[in-house]
């Protein structure tokens, strides 16, 4: 007896148990949530020193021995390697890419954010836009428009 009392509500409840626990957000929070997460310093320092492990490696190239390719003026040297020429002429080059770094992510950060304001925006215009065309195309479609 007890099952057969069970059951229904078995049956009302699936539907629920059937729906995600977890929905997937609409694009706009997407990309709110990744504006967010840009616009958090942690993830700028993380960001810039992701970019400072990759120039250094980069700079650690050796260039000396094109150096015969260069112009004389250049001044590269047999032993050179990409750092020791950039630095030359500009010392403060890796500390201003690492902060140049974090500003750029922090100004990705505001810009996703406001790319998600506009998308909400932008499908509010699209809205208004498709009712105006529902009602064009219905009067083009009335036979007894004109009479």
């Amino acid at each position: 007896m007890r099952m057969f009392l069970a059951l229904p509500l078995l049956l009302l409840a699936t539907p629920a148990l059937a729906q995600d626990r977890h929905p997937v957000p609409s694009t706009d929070k997407r990309v709110a949530a990744v504006g967010d997460a840009l616009s958090n310093p942690a993830v700028q320092e993380s960001a810039a020193t992701l970019v400072s492990a990759l120039a250094d490696a980069l700079l650690d190239t050796p260039v000396g021995p094109v150096a015969h390719y260069t112009d004389p003026r250049h001044g590269v040297r047999p032993n050179d390697t990409l750092r020791d020429v950039v630095t030359r002429d500009d010392p403060g080059f890796e500390r201003r890419l690492h902060d140049d770094t974090r500003g750029v992510v922090a100004q990705a950060g505001q810009v996703t954010h406001d790319a998600a304001t506009m998308t909400a925006e932008l499908n509010a215009t699209a809205a208004r836009l498709r009712r105006v065309l529902d009602a064009a195309s219905k009067a083009m479609d009335d036979p007894h428009r004109g009479n």
